[in-house]
């Protein structure tokens, strides 16, 4: 589990006083829905977090699509964040 889901989901903070407030901090743009942790974003409303192992399969699926696309590194950033999810480092979410 992640700080910012442990401190959303039971109120638990690590023991490190500034790690504690930047946990503080970044939990007021994430929600936790049916046991999914989502960042809210401004254009967009609601962007999936996803674990670091589900990352490369949904990032090929993205990549190969319908057609086999193949696109490009940020053309596939974009798709994914289009797409509703958001790749972050696992120790932020």
């Amino acid at each position: 589990m992640t700080p910012v889901y442990n401190y959303l989901t039971s109120g638990t903070l690590p023991s490190d006083q500034k790690e504690a407030a930047v946990v503080r901090r970044r939990a007021c743009a994430y929600v936790i829905l049916d046991f999914n942790l989502y960042k809210r974003g401004f254009s967009i409303p609601l962007l999936k977090c996803v674990e670091e192992d589900r990352v490369d399969y949904i990032l090929r699926e993205i990549h190969e699509g319908f057609n086999s696309q193949h696109l490009g590194g940020r053309s596939l950033a974009r798709k994914a964040l289009r797409a509703g999810y958001l790749m972050t480092p696992h120790h932020y979410t």
